[in-house]
């Protein structure tokens, strides 16, 4: 069963990726994978998981971020 956690990334990527639905979600697609993932989009998913969690993501961090399963592991490394 998905935790808080869990449930609360894909919120942010299907509030990011409108076309995103449950069918097509997948915990590791690349950001290669989706047609609208790019610089605008990654800031937004950067901006949406900063304040949602209350945690700073660097430079290094950022760069890493290429799936939700990514986005995932960061925010529970940092908690």
């Amino acid at each position: 069963m998905p935790n808080n956690i869990d449930i609360e990334i894909k919120k942010i990527f299907f509030h990011v990726f409108p076309d995103l639905t449950e069918s097509n979600f997948d915990w590791k697609k690349k950001q290669n994978d989706y047609q609208d993932w790019d610089s605008f989009s990654q800031l937004n998913l950067i901006t949406l998981i900063e304040t949602k969690f209350h945690i700073s993501i660097s430079d290094d961090e950022l760069v890493n971020i290429q799936s939700a399963e990514d986005a995932l592991n960061l925010v529970k490394r940092s908690k």
